[in-house]
């Protein structure tokens, strides 16, 4: 008799090992940068941000979100909104759904509310909001980590302006230089695991030829820190 507890008592501690392995899960952030200094650059929408997490196919797993303007200066607001992993086997499929909708809708409203915003700045403060969260994103434990950057990456401040032919002649002849000032004002830590996006569509040839410039040192930079970076014009 004890012998058959025993046996009953294991195969319910496997069975619920099993049901817990099986239902592991994953935690996607995306991080949305969108550069407000300029009023040609494209805009991000929620559409095409959504099916990033994927919550679709894997609507057990969990979802982080933050969005984070370009301004004229170093920091401004952002804002986030997040959903939690949970096991399949302990979790209802009702409340789970109801739990995917209302983050769908927090993004949405978020991408709704930040469509109002007043565009167009004389300045632009580039690369430290971007290394600020790209090393805020490497120390979090998420599985999945994508950045994305809506911006032509114009720094234009006082000390470094890009539309000064000057600043934008190092970008192809000295890197370096322009790379240690920027790593001066924000040292940028490892990025590996973190897949980056940079998008933007060129208005004419000479914003083309920038931007080219500009977007080919931003990913020598963030590639020589171990991230995934791809240069579109969106993001699907």
């Amino acid at each position: 008799m004890k012998t058959t507890i025993i046996i009953i008592f294991l195969i319910v501690g496997v069975a619920i090992i099993v049901a817990f392995n099986s239902g592991t899960t994953s935690t996607t952030e995306v991080v949305v940068i969108r550069d407000i200094t300029d009023t040609q650059i494209t805009q991000p929408n929620s559409t095409d941000i959504l099916p990033l997490f994927n919550l679709k196919n894997t609507q057990w797993d969990g979802a982080k979100f933050r969005y984070v303007d370009i301004t004229n200066v170093s920091y401004s607001r952002t804002f986030e909104t997040s959903i939690d992993a949970e096991n399949q086997w302990m979790g209802n499929e009702f409340e789970r759904q109801k739990k995917i909708k209302n983050f769908n809708t927090e993004v949405s409203k978020i991408f709704s509310e930040k469509a109002t915003e007043t565009i167009g700045l004389d300045n632009s403060v580039i690369y430290t909001p971007i290394a600020r969260e790209l090393n805020r994103l490497y120390k979090n434990s998420s599985d999945k980590k994508i950045l994305l950057i809506y911006s032509n990456l114009m720094e234009n401040t006082k000390e470094m302006s890009f539309y000064e032919k000057k600043k934008l002649d190092l970008l192809k002849t000295k890197p370096e230089s322009v790379r240690k000032y920027f790593e001066s004002q924000v040292p940028l830590g490892d990025l590996t695991g973190i897949k980056i996006y940079i998008l933007f569509q060129a208005n004419g040839i000479k914003e083309n030829e920038q931007f080219k410039i500009v977007s080919g040192f931003y990913k020598s930079l963030l590639e020589s820190k171990n991230a995934q970076v791809e240069i579109a014009v969106n993001v699907n």
